[in-house]
């Protein structure tokens, strides 16, 4: 709450004095943004829920020296610029549409936002990736009132550093400026970004992932150390492993999105997956030789699977998560 308050003190008294400009040019609007709350990311609808506080000032020539008093009006009853976030999908405002003006002229405007804000995730790395976060405000040329906008540098900080997001490291929020286009080669529109770098937790995954899906793994190893006579146990602990690996994918399939790649987890499953079709067809393999009466031949496959399981295991798991 002592960062909301130093962002709503800063954002009050503003930038220093801002040059008057003509009714007819774009005035500049300085914007200043705070991350209150980042309470979730969504991966499968590449999405993320935050709580975020806008302020918004400019010099209003009209409106200087009409009184010496600190005046409260409504955000209709003034000029003011076009303001949209360009990301936003399910946002509320919950401050009143009223702005501050000031005895010189300055007009400043906060707003809260709180909802759902796009992000376009890269998750070829997942659970190991790390992406940036972003509330883009633009001011639409061709939209209502244009303004220049420009980042609000005088304020003490850019986001809250007590966050409800639990499975994310989040870094240092930076506030640039970044123009918009409507459309590609369209004219260039000013806007503010607020950035927030982030690097997921691996921890949950680990737990909850990585170790059961190895565990399951190693239970189609198992079958290498069964008497090769008892063939109806053998091929049951491997089919059981394989239908195992397939409500597991099922299940991870929740928690990203629909992607035309294949994440380092994906591409773990499907080794996995791989290695314990191979153990299938060998234990197929060693029931066709037992009927043959080439328990030698079968005690060879037996040894061979023991020791190269394992070490093909390892070593493809090493190059999923190093390399």
């Amino acid at each position: 709450m002592r960062t909301l308050a130093v962002f709503l003190i800063g954002a009050c008294i503003g930038s220093p004095a801002i040059a008057q400009e003509s009714l007819e040019a774009p005035r500049e609007v300085r914007i200043a943004l705070l991350l209150a709350d980042l309470s979730a990311v969504h991966d499968a609808d590449q999405s993320f829920s935050a709580d975020v506080l806008m302020a918004a000032s400019w010099r209003d020539p009209a409106l200087a020296g009409g009184s010496n008093e600190v005046r409260n009006l409504d955000l209709a009853d003034v000029w003011h610029p076009t303001l949209l976030i360009y990301n936003r999908r399910a946002v509320t405002e919950s401050l009143p549409s009223t702005v501050t003006v000031q005895p010189d002229g300055t007009v400043t405007y906060l707003q809260r936002f709180t909802g759902d804000f796009s992000a376009r995730l890269d998750l070829r790395e997942f659970p190991l990736d790390s992406h940036e976060f972003y509330v883009w405000v633009v001011s639409p040329a061709r939209v209502g009132t244009p303004g220049t906008l420009v980042p609000e540098t005088n304020i003490a900080a850019l986001r809250n550093q007590d966050l409800s997001v639990s499975d994310w490291i989040i870094g240092e929020a930076t506030l640039t400026s970044e123009a918009f286009r409507m459309a590609p080669g369209a004219p260039e529109n000013s806007g503010v970004k607020l950035t927030v770098p982030a690097t997921r937790r691996v921890t949950y995954y680990t737990i909850q992932v990585l170790i059961p899906l190895v565990a399951i793994v190693l239970m189609a190893y198992t079958v290498f150390w069964v008497a090769p006579t008892v063939i109806p146990t053998r091929v049951g602990v491997v089919v059981t492993t394989m239908l195992t690996l397939i409500a597991y994918r099922f299940m991870l399939a929740n928690h990203v999105p629909r992607l035309s790649y294949l994440t380092r987890l994906d591409w773990f499953m499907l080794g996995a997956t791989v290695l314990v079709i191979l153990t299938l067809f060998a234990m197929a393999g060693t029931a066709y030789l037992m009927s043959r009466e080439r328990q030698t031949v079968v005690q060879k496959i037996d040894r061979i699977g023991r020791l190269l399981y394992p070490i093909v295991f390892v070593g493809y798991s090493l190059i999923v998560w190093l390399g």
